[in-house]
């Protein structure tokens, strides 16, 4: 049996961008429907920004003469309109925020700076800086200029800026394609009456919730007997839902990798033509595990083999199938572990890293990171308050509360 530890697992599983430069496949999409997807080419600004001449205030835009105060208005014009004529010295117009300052205008004077002698006459104050309250055209960007790398998560921001420059279409890569397939013979799907014995399967649903918040395109979901002789039938099952639904990226079950009778998931894999890289992890909860990746032709098909223990199984996805996912999505940028203050004692040693589901807050400035020491491999409550995993290194001795430990945040 192959055991690793996380890292070296995740080592194994990402070979094939690094000896590659494994992507998926970019596409155009409308600038609406960019959000959360990830950048495929540099985007480069088409056009100066602002693209004219701006007023930054409500007031007036006059041709300064020097030692002239009094300035006859000739037009009020507001943003999107444009001022026909020209100014002579000693001139000028209304104008409000964001319109354009006409060629013969060379300053603006804020409304609340004014006197009026009447409708059309106005008095401006003794010191004005020739140029002032206006932003020039290019100001804030420069045509040509890089505006987003590729790799980029397209986040509201970022949209608003590609939009902002007339982007009506995104170049971004391909969202990846996931079939989600839980297992067991106990398990039923909350629309149905419970039996004896049996227990609803929230595995299906915290794997699907948590893809679709990545931005994963979950292709397929099935549900997996393991009784005896079922075998066959399943690999025909899956077998059939690769060669209907492609490409698949990846396969992610829940159930079935540990080494009792019934843990058939490693064989039925390894029968669909997965190379085997791990078939255990030097990690508590999560240990029982399965990494492989079918490759056909150069294609890869990552096959995820995760606990059948909600807890165990959501650990292993943060740690292993996370990664891999942000990697085919051609993020630039992967989630990193960032360092927090322990929120209170943890003293049991133990020859395996552990990693314990948590809360992370910020507080007086600093990260405190809270982990939930009654979890069990099996439980769910946790599930539902845990926004960060908790890394307890092997041999650990006693950590007091205020010990530096490694978080990974769950948080986008």
């Amino acid at each position: 049996m192959q055991v690793v530890t996380v890292e070296e697992g995740l080592q194994r599983l990402e070979a094939p961008f690094t000896d590659s430069a494994y992507t998926l496949d970019i596409e155009s999409v409308p600038i609406g429907q960019a959000y959360g997807r990830v950048l495929g080419a540099t985007a480069l600004a088409k056009m100066d920004y602002p693209p004219f001449r701006r007023s930054a205030m409500d007031g007036i835009a006059i041709r300064y003469t020097a030692d002239t105060r009094s300035y006859r208005m000739l037009e009020t014009i507001g943003a999107g309109e444009v001022f026909q004529g020209q100014l002579e010295p000693g001139e000028g117009i209304h104008i409000m925020t964001g319109a354009m300052v006409p060629d013969t205008a060379d300053t603006v004077v804020v409304k609340e700076a004014l006197t009026w002698s009447n409708e059309t006459e106005v008095t401006v104050p003794s010191r004005i800086e020739v140029g002032q309250h206006i932003i020039l055209a290019g100001e804030d960007i420069q045509i040509g200029q890089e505006l987003l790398p590729a790799g980029t998560v397209l986040e509201a921001e970022q949209v608003g800026t590609l939009a902002g420059q007339g982007y009506s279409e995104v170049s971004v890569y391909r969202k990846p394609r996931v079939i989600v397939l839980t297992t067991g013979r106990e398990v039923q799907d909350p629309t149905e009456t419970l039996r004896v014995g049996h227990i609803y399967n929230s595995n299906r649903y915290l794997l699907e919730g948590t893809l679709y918040a990545l931005g994963v395109d979950v292709v397929g979901v099935a549900h997996l007997s393991d009784a005896p002789g079922t075998v066959d039938g399943n690999i025909a099952t899956v077998q059939h839902m690769l060669d209907t639904l492609g490409p698949v990226d990846m396969i992610v079950s829940t159930g079935g990798v540990s080494v009792g009778d019934y843990d058939t998931m490693p064989e039925l894999y390894e029968r669909l033509g997965a190379t085997t890289l791990y078939r255990r992890l030097q990690m508590r909860p999560g240990a029982a595990s399965f990494g492989g990746i079918i490759t056909v032709r150069e294609y890869h098909t990552w096959c995820m083999g995760l606990s059948g223990n909600p807890t165990a199984a959501m650990n292993q996805f943060y740690l292993l199938v996370l990664p891999l996912l942000e990697r085919l999505s051609g993020r630039a940028t992967m989630r990193r572990w960032i360092d927090c203050h322990l929120g209170e004692v943890v003293d049991r040693k133990h020859p395996l890293d552990r990693y314990y589901q948590g809360h992370i807050v910020y507080e007086g400035g600093s990260c405190w990171a809270y982990p939930n020491l009654g979890m069990t491999s099996g439980g769910l409550q946790a599930l539902s308050v845990a926004n960060g995993l908790i890394k307890i290194p092997s041999n650990s001795e006693r950590l007091e509360r205020g010990a530096i430990v490694k978080v990974f945040p769950f948080s986008r």
